[in-house]
């Protein structure tokens, strides 16, 4: 689609914990980076709560405000979907009919059957598209990635990752949406927080060509406000016994019961000639450990944030002083910029969203059925069931 001038309008759709900090983000980018091709014009703020996207709106400077997110996208180039997952398939496909870019947020509807509809009308329609994968856009976890295609550390060996957090730790947390697989999907902690995790380590190791999984939900009911109990619809836990087409092999797992765990997703990577361990409360180090060096003072060696590395000094000319979560956003908006203006996709783009909901499934198959699948990212229809 052609742009007016060099900026792009930007319609929000979700005034929530995370469409605020796309909202902040889509403000931020344009002071932060001095090199954007294009620049972001907070144009429409969409929220079906017409109090909060009126307060929101103003509050993060949008132009304009509304509840009806179709009337929002004529008014706008490209639209953020921060809304709840079950809202995705709707938008995201009345985005591309409008020729609009889209960057949506993960997990990209309730199934692979509704990302691969969105990414195939995405294709169809030759729009830039997106995914917010927040911890893929750390300079530190970019700094790994490059690490292991540099080929500095020979072959991913193994993988250990996981994402717990413990929003649902109470055993008395209260029901949710996220709880009712009508609305979220078949996917729980997989959903909200395995995509996470996934994405990383298909970046450092390739995409899964086998997977073994477990998945548990701890607490099979929750109170529903002052009504009865409600059965929740997925899991709480899953873990993942995987293989990557690197032929390194691993672990995967993913948690919402995690009592004490409010944003902890890490990895850790043995390749030939050394490891990479990163700690996402501690996301502006990174730990690199070398072999073959002196044994007297053998071990890992801290690498701190600095202008090296991508996006820091766009921020902060001195090392060390770290990034925040909301940085994150500021760092996605300037790559999506980019993206459009040099009219590729944004990765990872909704294509690989379709192969990390079919690994999200593959995993919920694999834990009813006991059995090995293999090629998970394949079509479900193709995929290999292994006794």
């Amino acid at each position: 689609m052609s742009l007016a001038g060099n900026s792009v309008r930007f319609a929000l759709v979700g005034a929530g914990f995370i469409g605020r900090i796309h909202g902040l983000a889509i403000q931020a980018v344009n002071r932060v980076f001095a090199d954007l091709p294009l620049r972001a014009e907070a144009t429409v703020l969409i929220d079906r709560d017409a109090a909060l996207a009126e307060r929101q709106a103003a509050q993060l400077g949008f132009a304009h405000w509304t509840t009806d997110w179709e009337e929002g996208l004529e008014r706008a180039d490209a639209v953020v979907i921060a809304a709840p997952s079950f809202m995705h398939r709707e938008i995201a496909l009345g985005a591309a009919a409008r020729g609009k870019h889209i960057l949506c947020e993960k997990p990209v509807g309730r199934s692979a059957a509704e990302a691969d509809e969105v990414a195939a009308a995405a294709a169809k329609a030759g729009v830039t598209n997106g995914v917010g994968f927040t911890y893929m856009r750390v300079p530190l976890v970019r700094h790994a990635i490059d690490l292991v295609r540099s080929g500095s550390l020979g072959r991913p060996v193994s993988f250990r990752g996981w994402h717990a957090e413990d929003y649902l730790a109470d055993p008395e947390a209260p029901f949710s949406w996220r709880l009712d697989a009508s609305l979220a999907g078949r996917s729980g902690s997989l959903g909200d927080l395995g995509w996470h995790i996934i994405a990383i380590a298909r970046a450092l190791c390739g995409p899964v060509t086998a997977i073994n999984a477990m998945a548990e939900t701890a607490y099979p009911q929750r109170r529903a406000g002052d009504g009865p109990a409600r059965a929740v619809e997925n899991e709480d836990w899953a873990g993942l016994l995987v293989r990557f087409a690197s032929g390194a092999v691993g672990t995967i797992e993913s948690s919402r019961i995690a009592h004490g765990r409010k944003m902890d997703i890490g990895f850790e990577l043995t390749c030939e000639r050394g490891s990479i361990a990163f700690d996402g409360e501690r996301a502006n180090e990174l730990e690199v450990y070398r072999s073959g060096g002196d044994g007297a003072e053998e071990g890992f060696r801290t690498v701190r944030i600095s202008g090296v590395h991508p996006d820091y000094a766009a921020f902060i000319p001195a090392p060390a002083h770290g990034l925040g979560f909301n940085d994150l956003k500021t760092i996605e908006i300037h790559a999506f910029l980019r993206a459009i203006a040099e009219r590729r996709n944004l990765a990872p783009d909704l294509a690989e969203a379709c192969s990390i909901a079919r690994v999200c499934e593959a995993a919920l198959a694999s834990a009813e059925s006991g059995a090995r699948i293999d090629m998970p990212e394949t079509d479900r229809e193709e995929t290999q069931v292994a006794a």
